[in-house]
């Protein structure tokens, strides 16, 4: 597959583009690291804003971050006059954070010209690009993109419970290693401490150098000293869904290329208290 990122060279390269869309997608919390924080707004010129905490979420499901439904989904390709057409390019103002999470979703949905600013904001303004202090709108469209949801992008409790037996999978959870080990306290009220049986982890904070990813042969090394199988399908988990999918994004990079994201991850499963965890 091509690969998910974009570098901001190329991006700055192609600013005059009529068919390019720039999507901030930004989230207002951030969990698991140290927040970058900005005195005003700055963000990539010829911007847009999607609210992944809400124009991407499943409201109806009492999941803290649940994959969108269709029509959110349509509803925001409308909204930003994305046609078949239209190269997508998504950053986040944390280097790389909450825009993994954006592009699997479009993906999921079918979407194919879709990237990643890699270094995001940060890097941006790292390189003295220019920078503006307001979004862009854009006139509603019925653009007719055909969304085609992959089922396999996504697994429920259900297929990582049963997995416990069947082994079909690794659980890969990218948590900060004290939160695996269940010795933090998990930031959400009524989430048991520890990490699924059986699942590896990986603080998503080892894939990145910096706000960029580290490179292809860096992650395969990585990759490779967890799971032998190249083949094996990896499911990726954090706390919420956000910060599993920098390192699913990560395992693309690499030759893993069957992998998935546990959508309701730690908030779900350890929230549930018929289900096991370990502690280490």
């Amino acid at each position: 597959m091509d690969s998910p990122l974009i570098s901001v060279a190329s991006l700055y390269e192609r600013l005059a583009e009529d068919d390019l869309i720039i999507i901030d997608v930004s989230m207002k919390t951030v969990v698991g690291r140290e927040p970058i924080v900005y005195d005003s707004l700055s963000v990539i010129p010829k911007s847009s804003y999607i609210d992944l905490s809400k124009d991407l979420v499943d409201h109806a499901s009492s999941q803290v971050h649940s994959f969108p439904s269709q029509q959110q989904v349509i509803n925001v390709i409308n909204n930003l006059d994305i046609t078949p057409n239209t190269t997508i390019v998504l950053y986040d103002n944390q280097g790389i954070y909450s825009s993994p999470r954006a592009w699997w979703i479009f993906k999921s949905f079918g979407l194919d010209n879709v990237y990643i600013l890699d270094g995001g904001l940060p890097e941006w303004i790292k390189q003295n690009y220019p920078i503006s202090s307001e979004y862009v709108t854009h006139n509603r469209s019925e653009s007719g993109c055909s969304l085609d949801f992959n089922v396999d992008s996504v697994v429920f409790k259900q297929q990582v419970f049963a997995n416990l037996s069947n082994k079909e999978f690794s659980v890969i959870d990218v948590r900060a290693i004290e939160r695996f080990n269940g010795v933090a306290q998990e930031p959400r009220k009524g989430v048991r401490s520890g990490h699924i049986p059986n699942s590896i982890n990986l603080p998503f904070e080892l894939v990145l150098r910096g706000n960029k990813y580290k490179s292809p042969t860096e992650l395969q090394k990585l990759f490779s000293s967890m799971v032998q199988d190249d083949s094996r399908r990896l499911v990726f988990s954090c706390g919420s869904g956000i910060t599993a999918c920098i390192g699913l994004v990560a395992a693309l990079l690499t030759s893993h290329t069957n992998v998935s994201l546990y959508d309701g991850s730690w908030s779900e499963w350890g929230s549930d208290l018929s289900l096991p965890i370990e502690q280490s």
